[in-house]
């Protein structure tokens, strides 16, 4: 093996440990914090009691009076109050949010009972050790022909990609007779045509899922098994639910508590051996996370191609772990759009942190898709200039529509807030106190969904995105209040990382921090460009931002911060300033 090789190998396993360490780290700093100040901030949440259940892995746990910044699907572990001398049990996943009672699960029945006498308990983040999975999969690559011919070369940039054209002209083809546009087209052909990879980048609502399923349909019927995968349950349910009604044999693999947004005429089984109607001859579809091939579920489990969704967010270590199970890969994403969390001052140079920015950097240029159907033309001027090199055009039927609502308000800075010829709206935020909750700006928010759906806006085209959690959290009560629990409930209220991928009428974008010191220290976060253009895409026909102006915005000592500081600034320049 080539001394490159070697070193990247050391590389992938230096950021697996770095990212074992960083959490494990953040974990314990969160622990080590007095209770009060935990439950103050959100970082634990209270329970007046808990409940075993018929089933022996669930327990039931009836919230206490303060708001957490937990979500379904994250790892808690229950204690006394004294996280390292009480402990009660360990990593329960938030199976279910019901509103005043969660449900919590675990893989192993519950005996924390055994030392549980009722009452008050807490809830701490948990985390599990995954660098056995890692592990794995990177001594797979080491030792494995398609690990040393393929992924290898791959990752280092030493394998240039090959296509068969009449397999790409033929995909390419059929495509169009089914009523893609060009770019569409052209990449579903060079998907259909890779001997080994593909990368097609997908800009906000330009059909990154309809060209998906497309070549899976097609890889299907040319006899191919195929793993669809990606870093969240969720983008693998709604790729499968797209796939599925192209009458594609499809199947999810995995924990059956994690088939949210899955329709329910997927099939889902725990492993592939429950598949009792899998096709003996011939291709279909998986969806599965990449942990799933490091486990019984799909353990030695082959596939002829992997397809990577949201492929952007996917870290190459946790790619490896896909790859190593066929011989072509489509990688499908956004290196516009959010990277990969990462805890660590990793090894790994930053356009490393994702598969997919790694590939385009080192290996191939991807093919975009530059026609948005959800956002219309004045929406996506800005982000077309200023992360798409002027190359994403608004087409469609919403090109050229406005929200256009009944006026059913009084108030004047709210009928010029919802006035259809400002697709664009800003409005500066007024508490220069503000961190991570804004509750002056959280009223404002409630107002103006009140005033919009009274104007006929349906509350399911409503969409707000924070920033923070506690301020999503805060929006959310305050909307419950107000309009009534059913109404609040239809309007999605929660932060960048949950809202990529959705798209409603109206956005609002609550960015809530007004202190101006806390926000030259969250600098860095706070104005990356990424996070800004998935926050500002959502919207089809109207965005309304309410966050800091002008003249309150910090100076970084970092200039790639600055540069990111202008371009929020360039970004609220074009929209109309309103005062409330």
């Amino acid at each position: 093996m080539s001394d490159a090789y070697q070193q990247l190998l050391a590389d992938l396993d230096a950021f697996v440990q770095d990212e074992h360490l960083a959490a494990e780290h953040k974990l314990r700093e969160s622990w080590e914090q007095p209770l009060e100040q935990k439950l103050a901030k959100g970082l634990t949440q209270s329970f007046l009691r808990i409940e075993t259940t018929s089933d022996p892995k669930s327990l039931l746990a009836y919230l206490g009076d303060n708001e957490s910044r937990f979500r379904e699907g994250d790892l808690l572990f229950l204690h006394l109050g004294e996280p390292f001398q009480q402990l009660l049990a360990r990593r329960l996943a938030l199976e279910a949010d019901d509103g005043d009672c969660w449900r919590l699960r675990s893989h192993e029945p519950i005996t924390l009972l055994d030392d549980y006498d009722g009452g008050v308990c807490y809830a701490d983040a948990d985390t599990i050790d995954l660098r056995p999975f890692y592990e794995k999969a990177i001594a797979d690559i080491a030792t494995s022909s398609i690990g040393q011919k393929t992924i290898l070369p791959l990752l280092a940039g030493h394998l240039e990609p090959e296509f068969d054209p009449s397999d790409c002209d033929h995909g390419e083809a059929v495509a169009l007779s089914e009523g893609f546009n060009k770019k569409q087209a052209a990449a579903v052909g060079t998907a259909y045509g890779a001997l080994h990879i593909a990368c097609l980048q997908g800009p906000p609502g330009t059909g990154k899922t309809k060209v998906l399923s497309l070549i899976a349909r097609m890889l299907v019927e040319r006899g191919e098994r195929v793993l669809l995968t990606s870093h969240t349950h969720m983008a693998i349910n709604n790729a499968l639910n797209r796939i599925h009604r192209q009458k594609v044999p499809t199947v999810k693999i995995g924990r059956l508590t994690q088939t949210k947004g899955l329709g329910a005429e997927v099939d889902a089984f725990e492993a592939i051996g429950g598949w009792e109607d899998r096709p003996k001859h011939g291709g279909y579809v998986v969806g599965a996370t990449p942990f799933a091939t490091g486990s019984q579920r799909l353990d030695n489990y082959q596939f002829d191609t992997v397809i990577f969704d949201e492929a952007s967010q996917v870290t190459v270590p946790l790619a490896v772990m896909a790859m190593r199970t066929a011989r072509k890969y489509i990688f499908i994403g956004d290196q516009k759009q959010l990277p990969p969390v990462v805890l660590s001052k990793s090894i790994l140079e930053k356009d490393s942190f994702s598969v997919f920015a790694r590939l385009i950097h080192r290996t191939l240029d991807a093919v975009m898709l530059d026609e948005s159907y959800r956002m219309n033309q004045w929406l996506t001027s800005w982000p077309s200039q200023t992360y798409y090199g002027g190359k994403l055009v608004s087409a469609g039927a919403n090109r050229d529509r406005r929200l256009n609502l009944v006026t059913a308000t009084t108030k004047s800075s709210l009928v010029n807030a919802l006035d259809p010829q400002h697709s664009g709206v800003f409005i500066p935020t007024n508490d220069l106190n503000a961190r991570t909750r804004n509750l002056d700006d959280a009223k404002l928010v409630v107002e103006l969904c009140e005033a919009a759906i009274a104007g006929g806006l349906a509350p399911t085209e409503i969409g707000i995105v924070s920033p923070y959690r506690a301020q999503g959290k805060a929006i959310r009560n305050l909307l419950a209040a107000k309009l009534g629990k059913a109404v609040a409930q239809l309007i999605v209220a929660d932060t960048v990382e949950r809202m990529q991928g959705q798209e409603r009428e109206l956005i609002i974008l609550a960015m809530t921090t007004g202190d101006p010191v806390f926000l030259a220290a969250i600098a860095e976060f706070f104005f990356q460009p990424e996070r800004l253009n998935v926050s500002i895409t959502r919207a089809m026909t109207k965005l309304i931002v309410i966050g800091p102006s002008e003249e309150r915005l910090p100076t970084s000592e970092t200039d790639y911060v600055n540069g990111w500081i202008g371009q929020y600034r360039s970004f609220i320049e074009t929209l109309k300033h309103i005062e409330v």
